[in-house]
């Protein structure tokens, strides 16, 4: 009998993987070409209601990027094999005619040499050498409308010879020329980065909380142990501010790079849920000594705002740049946290000020939430908007936290507020609406915070 209930148990299991695992991807990098190929395979549906998405924007990224610029060879199959031609609909996607045959398979290529090229932000493109191919999800993989929430298996291929790292599951120990990851999500998918090639090193740091690696590729020497070490201390300030780690693996995604022209710019990093990217144009001297500070916010981001977050932030809209009226949360916080609470950097303050002091009319006489409406696109094209939006919001970290220190007698600072959010959004599991944010972090610390709160969403005076 139990051997009738194990062998019951296991059939179950496996079947009710599969039901979840509904999509396979696979990623094939061409030889001796810097492009790549995408095949997506999934349960039939009518070669009529297929829409292949590529992807125009990306969680925190705040500006729309025209990757289908670098997709080609575009092809439907349905299930008796026979090939529909891709064609490019009215915003970022294809679709595949009017047919009711069934289509369960779709494959197109990525250029991403001439991703590299034509996008001059090194932070929005993936990356090709003669020795390695850094790709960044959301630049690479696209998804069949209605099936971002579907359970995703990714297997990779590439020449036999060439290590493959993935911040999916960071490990030293590589496979070779092929690997394979089971993936929650579209989302998890493309928040991932995936490094291919002999250049690529990985070393993991020890004594961390969590599994902490560092993965790089240079067209120079570099120093992963220094890099490793601001990781480290890093994620030790971070635990100790917070009180706890959310994540369960964190990787330093690093390339150092000659740059492609003058117009490129090396000088943004991004963070993901379990990963940040940096990038760094080799002809500037690089000190890990004084990157603390950007790893720090970079990493403090997997708090706030990748686990506590407002509308528009999560659930994404992949097709275009969503309307976020919180970045100056997203980023002031944590700016706040990072170089006020961590580093006690008090020239930061005064810097914030600068930032607000020196803008143009058409930034100073936005209220915050229009603000962060005109960031939503373009926040980093006219850094004038990304930094007043940061600033902003480090600036009223500030002042809530003199006023919940005043009103507590010291029993209760900004932490507790930002505690509040985030123990809020793990309880909830839904992005927090704008109106509920002063409730939220005055419930969190036993004060009304509505004079601050109400102080800020104006124009500066």
């Amino acid at each position: 009998m139990s051997r009738i209930i194990l062998l019951f148990s296991f059939v179950f299991s496996i079947t009710t993987l599969n039901a979840q695992q509904k999509i396979s991807y696979l990623l094939n990098k061409k030889e001796d070409t810097n492009k790549v190929t995408i095949q997506i395979t999934f349960d039939a549906l009518p070669a009529s209601d297929a829409n292949l998405v590529i992807p125009r924007s990306a969680p925190g990224t705040y500006i729309l990027t025209n990757y289908i610029a670098f997709v080609d060879d575009v092809v439907g199959y349905t299930t008796t094999g026979k090939q529909l031609q891709g064609m490019i609909g009215d915003g970022s996607f294809f679709t595949f005619g009017e047919s009711n045959e069934p289509l369960n398979k779709v494959s197109y290529t990525v250029d991403i040499e001439k991703m590299e090229i034509d996008l001059l932000d090194a932070s929005t493109s993936s990356k090709a050498r003669e020795d390695y191919m850094g790709l960044f999800g959301y630049s690479v993989f696209g998804f069949i409308e209605g099936m971002e929430a579907e359970a995703i298996n990714l297997r990779i291929n590439t020449d036999p010879s060439w290590p493959i790292f993935s911040t999916l599951r960071p490990d030293t120990n590589r496979n070779f020329g092929t690997d394979t990851y089971e993936v929650e999500n579209y989302a998890a998918l493309v928040d991932a980065q995936y490094l291919l090639g002999k250049g690529v090193q990985v070393i993991r740091v020890e004594e961390a909380q969590i599994p902490l690696f560092v993965a790089a590729y240079g067209e120079t020497t570099i120093d992963l142990e220094g890099i490793g070490n601001q990781g480290l201390l890093s994620l030790q300030k971070l635990g100790d501010y917070f009180g706890y780690i959310p994540m369960p693996h964190y990787t330093l995604v690093y390339e150092f790079l000659k740059p492609l022209s003058e117009r490129h710019d090396y000088g943004f990093n991004m963070e993901h849920l379990n990963s940040m990217t940096a990038h760094r144009d080799i002809s500037e001297e690089y000190n890990p000594n004084r990157g603390l500070g950007t790893i720090i916010h970079h990493m403090g981001h997997s708090w706030i705002p990748l686990r506590s977050w407002g509308e528009g932030y999560r659930p994404f809209s992949w097709q275009v740049a969503p309307l976020v009226e919180t970045i100056w949360l997203n980023e002031g916080f944590i700016w706040y946290v990072s170089f006020q609470q961590i580093l006690s950097d008090e020239a930061r303050l005064n810097w914030w000020k600068s930032n607000m002091d020196n803008a143009p009319d058409f930034i100073k006489t936005k209220t915050l939430k229009e603000l962060s409406l005109l960031g939503s696109t373009q926040y980093a094209s006219d850094f004038r908007i990304g930094k007043n939006l940061f600033s902003r919001g480090a600036l009223m970290a500030y002042d809530l936290d003199e006023y919940i220190q005043k009103q507590t007698n010291g029993k209760k600072s900004f932490k507790d507020a930002i505690l509040g959010l985030l123990n809020w959004s793990k309880d909830n599991q839904r992005a927090f609406k704008y109106n509920e944010i002063e409730p939220i972090m005055s419930k969190a610390t036993s004060v009304d915070l509505k004079p601050i709160w109400n102080k800020w969403q104006n124009p500066p005076e």
